[in-house]
C-alpha cells in the first residue's frame, strides 16, 4: 500500500506518538517519586525533586533534542513537552512540601 504522506509528515507523526509515550513515562516517574515521599514530608525529601529533575535532564532532554534535530518534532513541541516535564517536577515539590501532588 502506497502512502501519499511525505517522509517529513511521517516523521512528525512518529514524533507526536513518541511525545505521548514520554508524557506517560514522566507521569510514571513522578508517581514513583510521590510514593517515596510522604505528603508534606518536608525538606528532608527535597532530594527526590532534584533526582526527578536530573532524570529528565539526563534521559529525556537529549532524546527530545535529537527528535528536534531529525525533524520529528518542531521547537514548539519541544518547548511544550519540557514545560510539561517541569510542571511535574514542581508538582512533586509541592507534594513534598505541602502535601498535594496535583
Amino acid at each position: 500500500m502506497l502512502s501519499n504522506q511525505s517522509s517529513k509528515e511521517v516523521a512528525r507523526e512518529h514524533g507526536a506518538e513518541e511525545i505521548d509515550f514520554l508524557r506517560q513515562r514522566v507521569l510514571l516517574w513522578k508517581a514513583d517519586y510521590v510514593s517515596q515521599a510522604p505528603a508534606a514530608g518536608g525538606e528532608e525529601y527535597l532530594f527526590l525533586v532534584n533526582e526527578f529533575a536530573q532524570e529528565i535532564e539526563d534521559h529525556l532532554y537529549p532524546y527530545i533534542q535529537r527528535l528536534r534535530v531529525t525533524d520529528h518534532l518542531d521547537q514548539e513541541q519541544v518547548s511544550e513537552f519540557l514545560a510539561f516535564c517541569y510542571q511535574q517536577v514542581f508538582a512533586l515539590r509541592h507534594h513534598i512540601l505541602q502535601g498535594n501532588s496535583e
